[in-house]
């Protein structure tokens, strides 16, 4: 279990120092590094973190703008490709490490957008760096500028209570923050997932699944940089996009931990700890995905288990 997890801190030192590894289209050391992936619209990278941005003729929209430093690297990014101000900044979540950074564009006339969920958590577990959201919407919310959109979509807790899936239009480009990576479906970085809510993330995945076949969306963008791969001379970063069936092989995932809770429930295997007891489990279904890590297996499932047995 160590040497796992001293491998994974090694790979975020590395992807941060080698970020110029990752294909870029534009980028600058003191910058961060801008990705074209669209009709408009552009990914941010800082450090291991990529943020999407949408270019139109009457405005930018921003979406989690990191933090204080990052956010004057965003900034300064943007002017690199257009004169056009920033209108509005949209929080994917309430997590501080994504949304830290808004005071700067909100100083020059951005209006923040977030969900209702993430607009009250903001409001139990103040952070004086972030900034309050002038717009609150429900379950979904479209902001427009010209020929450009983003749609903003909930469909319950998933990742955190008020994860909000983002739609670039016309890209046809959907990203859904710190869940689904390119380029493949996988196992959590952090095994623990306390980020995850168990209750709802069929029922998540599911409608997911829905707007991408009814607005035949092709295409997931990342929202963070990992290492995927390594030799002796070179460093291999995961991508900006990927094909939006890595979104079913992920909705799978935890389809497949559900399922081998439920079984080791019924069977009775799972400790008075609630660890599953993982000689009892067929693995095979989780060995296909990146990152897999045997050992990470029962934490992942307690997290299951625990829901089942307290509803949290």
């Amino acid at each position: 279990m160590k040497t796992f997890r001293i491998a994974r801190i090694l790979m975020v030192i590395a992807c941060s120092i080698f970020l110029s590894a990752c294909s870029s289209i534009i980028e600058n050391k003191e910058m961060g590094k801008i990705e074209v992936v669209g009709d408009g619209a552009y990914l941010f990278n800082y450090g291991t973190q990529r943020s999407l941005f949408m270019v139109t003729g009457e405005g930018v929209i921003v979406t989690d703008p990191l933090n204080i430093n990052a956010a004057q690297a965003y900034q300064a990014a943007i002017k690199t490709i257009t004169s056009q101000p920033v209108k509005y900044v949209v929080y994917s979540h309430y997590h501080w490490d994504r949304i830290s950074g808004a005071k700067i564009f909100g100083e020059q006339g951005a209006q923040v957008v977030a969900q209702k969920k993430c607009a009250e958590r903001l409001i139990d577990n103040p952070n004086s760096n972030i900034v309050s959201p002038d717009i609150i919407f429900d379950n979904q919310y479209k902001i427009s500028l010209g020929s450009h959109a983003l749609s903003l979509y909930y469909f319950g807790p998933s990742h955190g209570d008020c994860l909000t899936v983002f739609v670039a239009e016309p890209a046809g480009l959907i990203q859904i923050v710190d869940l689904v990576e390119p380029p493949s479906a996988s196992f959590p970085l952090n095994p623990y997932v306390s980020y995850v809510r168990p209750h709802n993330l069929r029922e998540f995945f599911s409608k997911v699944l829905l707007l991408i076949e009814t607005d035949g969306i092709q295409k997931v963008l990342a929202s963070n940089v990992r290492l995927i791969g390594q030799d002796d001379t070179n460093l291999t970063f995961s991508p900006a996009t990927a094909s939006t069936d890595i979104i079913a092989s992920q909705a799978r995932f935890w389809d497949s931990i559900y399922e081998a809770v439920e079984i080791a429930r019924r069977e009775g295997n799972v400790g008075i700890d609630g660890f599953v007891r993982l000689k009892t489990i067929d693995t095979k279904p989780f060995e296909a995905y990146a990152g897999y890590r045997k050992e990470d297996l029962p934490i992942i499932m307690r997290r299951f288990s625990s829901f089942y047995d307290m509803g949290r």
